[in-house]
């Protein structure tokens, strides 16, 4: 018995309605005998269609979404009518509803995968949520709690800069064009705003912060969850920092600051002890700042500074010397037994004005900028390094200091001390002078005279 010979075709007509500039677009499938027509919601104008090809004269015409092409999806919807023809006539001749179940699958499919994309954040309302603090820490000991005050405003300078260089390059951001290419241009973008190489890397590793959160949340449609990004490009990302050139004081310039009279400025006095003050705890401004009376306590007769630092939530004790207990005296009358505090920019300002009265204007200190004098080159934040300096070269264990300091690594505390290559090779000479040479050089005398 002859096999049965069978005819399909596929076409696409315009659907004519009176009075529509544009005419909907459908399918018609002819097989064995049976006709398929199946309506797409998709319109154009007549004179945009080519009624020989039977497809839209612009090959770059979009889909009412504007998510696809016209002609990929006319061309795609064809495939599905042969392979469905294909598929179920293994089972005998289909019907016409069954071949437009399967049509009606990939719509719905397609239908499907936009409303998971529409639903789907977008990688400048992620940013926005960090900026606003709804991102938590992660790691460590204070997993789960709030991020400080300075690394939310460092995520909205983040937020600045990726605005601007969108207004720039007049285009929008989303997580998959976070690319190793779109790093190179973002950088030299940065650059060109002449922002610092140590400014550059903070906005990098602020920008591998969200896309590594975005790696890890997901969102839901219809009960399924669904990643905000696979796109893990972030990870080659390198984040520049170059250490930072700055100055310490030494224990006998910030002693010669603190016996400096300065009795008839009150404003600089207050200023000036404050600082000193800062030298001698290794805290950070906004923390040694806001010292309160429950912040300072006795331990075995002694009195201990313990304090959650602002920046990572660290838990810290330090002892309290005499010159913190003699400012602690000085200012007796006050809650805390502290100066009053005063903005970190003003502060800066009548730091730089006692270190000048004092005599601290030694230039060279600073070696990106050798003509400047010392006093100029101090700030708030040289009271954390000098404590931390000057522990460091009176040999107090690196372990311990870090607890003070609350570094988390011994490669980021090293970095933040200010060693100079003239002190390293004095240290070194000082351990030589401290070992007993002299009963090495016997013995190995001893030992050359046996051989």
């Amino acid at each position: 018995m002859a096999s049965q010979k069978t005819t399909e075709s596929i076409n696409y007509y315009l659907k004519h309605g009176a009075g529509y500039a544009n005419h909907n677009i459908f399918l018609q499938f002819k097989f064995d005998g049976n006709r398929v027509r199946y309506y797409l919601k998709q319109s154009v104008n007549p004179k945009s269609w080519n009624a020989k090809k039977q497809r839209v004269k612009d090959a770059n015409a979009l889909t009412a979404d504007g998510r696809h092409r016209i002609n990929d999806l006319l061309n795609n919807l064809a495939q599905v009518c042969i392979d469905a023809y294909h598929t179920e006539a293994a089972n005998g001749i289909p019907t016409p509803a069954l071949i437009k179940k399967h049509l009606d699958a990939f719509i719905n499919q397609n239908h499907h995968t936009e409303q998971i994309e529409n639903a789907r954040p977008t990688f400048m309302e992620l940013v926005d949520r960090f900026v606003k603090g709804e991102m938590k820490i992660m790691a460590g000991n204070s997993r789960g709690k709030d991020k400080a005050p300075n690394t939310l405003k460092s995520y909205h300078t983040t937020q600045v800069h990726l605005k601007g260089y969108m207004n720039k390059k007049k285009c929008n951001l989303d997580f998959e064009d976070i690319t190793l290419d779109w790093y190179m241009k973002f950088t030299t973008y940065l650059k060109n705003e002449k922002l610092a190489p140590n400014s550059i890397g903070k906005q990098i590793k602020n920008i591998k912060a969200f896309m590594g959160m975005a790696n890890k949340l997901t969102y839901q449609v219809d009960g399924e969850k669904f990643p905000y990004t696979t796109n893990k490009e972030y990870q080659d990302f390198s984040v520049t920092d170059t250490p930072a050139d700055a100055i310490y004081l030494t224990e006998s310039e910030i002693m010669q600051l603190y016996n400096y009279d300065l009795s008839n400025n009150q404003k600089l006095e207050a200023v000036r002890d404050l600082f000193v003050f800062g030298c001698w705890v290794g805290l950070r401004y906004g923390d040694y700042s806001r010292i309160k009376p429950e912040n300072i306590v006795n331990m075995d007769g002694d009195k201990y500074i313990r304090i959650n630092t602002q920046k990572t939530g660290e838990l810290v004790m330090i002892p309290c010397n005499p010159v913190v207990l003699d400012i602690f005296d000085k200012y007796k009358k006050n809650r805390n037994n502290l100066p009053k505090t005063i903005s970190s920019q003003n502060f800066n300002d009548y730091i730089k004005d006692a270190a000048r009265l004092a005599g601290l204007t030694q230039a060279g200190r600073l070696l990106t900028e050798p003509e400047m004098e010392l006093c100029e080159c101090i700030s708030s934040h040289t009271a954390r390094r000098s404590f931390a300096t000057n522990y460091y070269l009176d040999g107090f264990p690196v372990i311990d200091l870090m607890k003070a300091t609350g570094h988390q690594s011994e490669k980021s505390f090293l970095r933040y001390i200010r060693i100079t290559k003239e002190m390293a090779a004095k240290r070194m000479a000082d351990f030589n002078r401290n070992k007993k040479w002299e009963l090495k050089v016997v013995k190995s005398n001893k030992l050359r005279k046996v051989g």
